[in-house]
């Protein structure tokens, strides 16, 4: 009988049929079926028959190829380099290939050798390795390398070359850009800063804004300027004229930019009489404002009460001037440029004056004048012919109101007339002005059911020069200008009168005009007084002039009068 180690290596031809199982149920019934562990068992079989014919094929091919020397010959394939070991160490190659032997013998588990089952089996010899590799091993201890895994290189050949040409082309396109743009520029530059340039400056040219002109040529040679149609001879190294601002601005209409820019070309006439076109110069102007100046109000807002009010302005003459769209040009030249205009003011808030001046040489001006009367729920209105300067100390006041309203008259007046204000609502009164300068007359109409109606009205009173001068103290050293500082409250109060003569040291402002004057007149240690001009002349610095003014108050440690009249100062002797 066969031990089970014989009936494992025996050779015979495996069944492919499968063992059967019978099996009796409880009840004694036969069952018949197939056991599929033995039937895997017997599939494995087939497998490693399989897998050993193929590697018997195998080895019989590579034995034959390499025998006719063009393939390996089936021993061991190592992913070694390529490199030539003809200076290697024998040691370290002999220690290596020992190591290889080592990995390639079978496992030893405590002296038995493990391998396939199925060698077994299926009749193979277990030393078929050793042998094929003892007869096959044509090449002795050759080592075929393996091809190594592919790694993306970041820089290689190919990227080098490329880079490289990338770097070549950026190269050569700035050299190009260098020689035939950049270096050009720069020489144009350097050239051009080399060449003297011409030259402007701000002038004056008949008291009116100018700008001279000196443009570098040949000496001799002639500078014809397009624009201004006149030829220049060059001296000195430059041809220099002068071109007034306003040549450029003259003939425009409706000009209200406050600068532009200007044009000038010029052409080279030399000797031969070759005529050639210059680089053009250019500037830019300032084109001032048209003057005007307002007189009467001398502010651009003001409240009124009434129906009239005379506005009055100055302007240069032959200027153009339009009040409300309409054209007032004609008067201009009448008063020397001063227009005088009545405006119709209503009782309605806001209204809105607009003066409109274009002088020769000048841009268009534009002034709107806000004058505001309150909306009046009874009708109170002066009359359109009253003043408001006053040489007497009374005035008589003419207004007109609703028919049946009472009339109340709150500032100094007397013989108030009121006969007709049942019938026509008119009435009239004399004003009586207490001080010399501005006096306020204040009117209040009532009625019933209906707001009160307040109506001011500011009345300039000066007495005339034979009065008010006579009524003047010296403002000396000796004893006006000591009294003054002691007993400024009470001059004031009396409104007291003061002359001196002396020049002005300094002014303060223009608008009002502030100046300070010295009282002495230069005969001694200086005394300053502060003067506020109400006169109808304009004072200059460091003029002379005969000063008749009236206290007013101080101004820090020296004290201040308002001028009434100025005249001119007699010569010193």
């Amino acid at each position: 009988m066969e031990t089970p180690a014989e009936e494992l290596t025996r050779t015979g031809p495996i069944t492919t049929d499968g063992p059967t199982v019978i099996q009796f149920d409880e009840q004694g019934n036969e069952i018949v079926k197939t056991d599929k562990l033995d039937k895997l068992a017997q599939e494995m079989l087939n497998l490693h028959e399989r897998k050993r014919l193929g590697e018997k094929k195998q080895k019989e091919l590579r034995s034959r190829g390499a025998q006719r020397g063009f393939a390996p010959s089936g021993t061991r394939v190592s992913g070694v380099s390529r490199r030539s070991r003809f200076f290697a160490d024998p040691k370290a190659q002999r220690k290596k290939q020992e190591e290889w032997m080592s990995e390639q013998s079978r496992v030893d588990y405590d002296g038995f050798i493990d391998q396939p089952t199925y060698y077994t089996i299926a009749g193979d010899d277990v030393n078929y390795a050793e042998r094929s590799s003892t007869a096959t091993n044509m090449y002795g201890s050759m080592n075929v390398p393996l091809p190594k895994g592919k790694r993306k290189r970041v820089i290689g050949r190919p990227r080098v070359l490329i880079y490289l040409a990338l770097a070549l082309t950026l190269i050569a396109g700035f050299i190009v850009l260098y020689q035939y743009v950049i270096s050009p520029w720069v020489i144009s530059r350097t050239m051009a800063s080399d060449e003297p340039e011409p030259i402007i400056s701000a002038s004056i040219l008949d008291d009116l804004a100018a700008h001279t002109i000196s443009i570098p040529a040949p000496e001799g040679a002639q500078i014809y300027i397009k624009e201004l149609r006149k030829n220049y001879i060059v001296t000195g190294g430059y041809a220099t004229f002068q071109v007034p601002d306003y040549f450029w601005y003259e003939l425009m209409e409706n000009l209200t930019q406050e600068t532009m820019d200007v044009e000038l070309t010029p052409f080279i006439r030399t000797s031969s009489g070759e005529q050639k076109q210059m680089d053009p110069v250019r500037y830019t102007i300032e084109i001032p404002l048209s003057p005007i100046t307002l007189i009467n109000p001398d502010v651009t807002h003001l409240e009124v009460s009434t129906p009239v009010y005379n506005v009055r302005f100055q302007v240069m003459q032959n200027s153009r001037v339009l009040i409300n769209n309409e054209d007032y040009s004609s008067y201009v030249n009448m008063q020397n440029g001063l227009i005088s205009y009545n405006a119709a003011v209503q009782p309605i808030g806001n209204n809105l004056i607009t003066i409109s001046v274009r002088s020769q040489y000048y841009r268009e001006n534009t002034v709107e004048l806000n004058i505001y009367r309150e909306v009046q729920d009874i009708p109170l209105d002066l009359a359109s012919t009253l003043d408001d300067r006053s040489s007497e100390p009374e005035m008589t006041i003419r207004a007109t109101t609703r028919a049946g309203a009472s009339i109340t008259v709150l500032s100094p007046h007397k013989e108030l007339d009121t006969s007709l204000l049942g019938s026509t609502g008119e009435f009239n009164f004399k004003a009586v002005f207490s001080k010399i300068g501005t006096n306020t007359i204040e009117i209040r109409a009532d009625f019933p059911d209906k707001k009160p109606t307040t109506v001011k009205y500011d009345v300039y009173y000066l007495p005339v020069p034979d009065i008010y001068t006579k009524k003047a103290w010296a403002l000396d050293a000796a004893w006006g200008y000591p009294d003054l500082l002691a007993n400024m409250n009470t001059r004031i109060a009396n409104t007291q009168i003061y002359t001196f003569t002396g020049p002005i040291k300094e002014i303060i402002s223009t608008r009002p005009q502030l100046a300070i004057f010295d009282v002495t007149d230069g005969s001694g240690n200086e005394l300053l007084v502060l003067c506020e001009n109400q006169t109808r002349t304009h004072w200059k610095l460091g003029e002379r002039y005969w000063i008749f003014g009236d206290a007013y108050g101080m101004y820090g440690s020296i004290p201040r009068l308002i001028a009434r009249y100025t005249y001119t100062a007699k010569e010193k002797k």
